[in-house]
């Protein structure tokens, strides 16, 4: 199911806000009427302290009964011409305990608002509910009155209660504002992202910027330009192949079809037999030529060929020499192996076949009838095997140029078969399991192949150790090759 990255946000970032806002939003204000209360009683408390001191200081000068006549129905203090809009909240009343109501201020009812001499009460006067603390002392004559009705209280909660939730109702949609503006802004490095995917050719596999990026993409792109470099990887093999493919089948195929046409067009049998003869020749060679380019491709891009496991390396070599012996038969080549060494190497099983053919195989192909094959396999340090042959060799100058693809000898290039691929590969398939290929002069005269493994994963000495020896391959009698071959 596909859903947008931002709405997702939006929607969970202010539905959060939302709620945990409006949850604070109740609780402020339900704590904050209670503190309002608190706050009046606690006025109400203070007002009556400082009522009850004032009294008694006018008491003490006598001048406290200028301030209303006994003889006035309405025994009000003066009020105040600067009158704030809460005047109204707080009213007093002086009794005195013989004389009852003696002084009131203008907001308080004309009825005493309370029995008590001292603390809280609530008592309902006039049709009205108040507040009240009264304060006196058992030796005074008078009683201090001061409430507050619970209408206007409520009134002024909900209104001091309503400025506090004003600003937070008003904030609310800026705050959602900024949300907006905040997921969008933060998913402008994605959306940029996007955009250059969506620009891109399907040849274009350049790595991508992670310049302004966040941290959090930056694994993403990374992963992605490693994906680019595999696929152009992958791509330049391709291409690799179909190039060394057309050049390589270029020459081949068209000796393919001229011998074709000789042999469909001769009414000679023996020059038809010789051109049929040629054309399973070039077939041959180009089907081995084709396997090859394509197992030297597999190897540089199919990640599966790199599984590796123990691989007794002797064990290896003398299945190549018992699969390549009727070739070294047919020229009469004697070929030993020395073994010297027993040992295990961690690599893929079917590419150290294929690396141990081509070298072998190469050797067979080279050796001229007659000739001499030394392969040797002993401990130093690691594994090292050689491959030592009696053919025409190499120049030491044209050892690097021999490991690159589709390089041939000129002295040998029109004497024996191939396509320049062979040790090519196996420089490749050593690269990968971490071994050295390197060429000298062997001491017959002709080429000598060494293979280095470093780090075998274990090596064991032969009870009985055993001195190269050269034979000619017998058919008649394959229980001695076995045994020659180190079996």
């Amino acid at each position: 199911m596909r859903y947008s990255l931002k709405q997702v946000l939006l929607f969970a970032l202010l539905s959060a806000t939302v709620l945990i806002w409006g949850v604070t939003a109740y609780i402020s204000y339900k704590v904050t009427r209670d503190e309002v209360v608190k706050l009046f009683d606690a006025e109400l408390e203070q007002s009556a302290h400082a009522l009850y001191a004032f009294v008694g200081h006018l008491l003490y000068e006598g001048s406290l009964y200028e301030l209303w006549d006994l003889d006035s129905p309405d025994n009000t203090l003066p009020t105040n011409q600067l009158v704030s809009k809460y005047r109204k909240k707080i009213a007093f009343q002086l009794i005195y305990k013989d004389e009852g109501l003696i002084l009131r201020s203008q907001t308080a009812p004309e009825h005493p608002m309370s029995n008590s001499l001292n603390g809280f009460t609530r008592t309902e006067v006039d049709g009205h509910l108040w507040h009240v603390f009264s304060l006196s002392h058992d030796k005074d004559e008078y009683i201090i009155h001061v409430g507050q009705r619970d209408d206007i209280r409520q009134l002024l909660k909900d209104d001091i209660a309503s400025h506090l939730m004003r600003p937070l109702l008003t904030s609310l949609p800026f705050l959602g504002l900024v949300i907006w503006l905040v997921v969008g802004r933060s998913l402008k490095p994605v959306n940029r992202l996007t955009r250059q995917l969506a620009l891109r050719e399907a040849n274009y596999l350049k790595p991508l910027s992670t310049r302004y990026l966040p941290n959090e993409i930056v694994p993403v792109v990374d992963e992605l330009n490693e994906l680019f470099a595999q696929l152009e990887k992958a791509f330049e093999n391709e291409r690799r192949f179909t190039a060394d493919a057309a050049h390589e089948l270029k020459t081949p195929l068209a000796g393919l079809l001229t011998q074709a046409q000789v042999a469909s067009k001769t009414k000679d049998e023996s020059v038809r037999r010789q051109a049929l003869t040629r054309i399973e020749q070039a077939v041959k060679r180009m089907t081995t030529m084709v396997q090859q380019l394509l197992t030297f491709s597999r190897i540089e891009s199919d990640p599966g060929y790199l599984v590796k496991k123990s691989v007794e390396l002797g064990r290896e070599v003398i299945d190549i020499i018992a699969e390549l012996e009727p070739e070294a038969h047919k020229k009469q080549i004697s070929m030993g192996f020395d073994h010297h060494a027993e040992g295990e190497v961690n690599a893929n099983e079917f590419l150290i076949g294929v690396l141990l053919r081509n070298i072998i195989d190469n050797a067979i192909k080279y050796t001229p009838v007659g000739g001499k094959i030394a392969i040797n396999l002993r401990r130093q340090a690691g594994l090292l095997l050689s491959i030592e042959d009696s053919g025409p060799g190499i120049a030491p100058e044209h050892y690097d140029d021999s490991f690159k693809r589709f390089y041939r000898c000129v002295e040998t290039a029109n004497k024996v078969p191939g396509s320049g691929l062979g040790l090519s590969m196996a420089q490749r398939i050593a690269a990968v399991h971490n071994a050295e290929l390197s060429m000298a002069k062997s001491r017959f005269g002709g080429l000598k192949i060494s293979l280095y493994f470093p780090e075998p994963v274990s090596i064991g000495t032969l009870k009985k150790t055993r001195k190269p020896k050269f034979f000619n391959r017998n058919r008649n009698n394959p229980i001695t090759h076995k045994s020659q071959a180190g079996i």
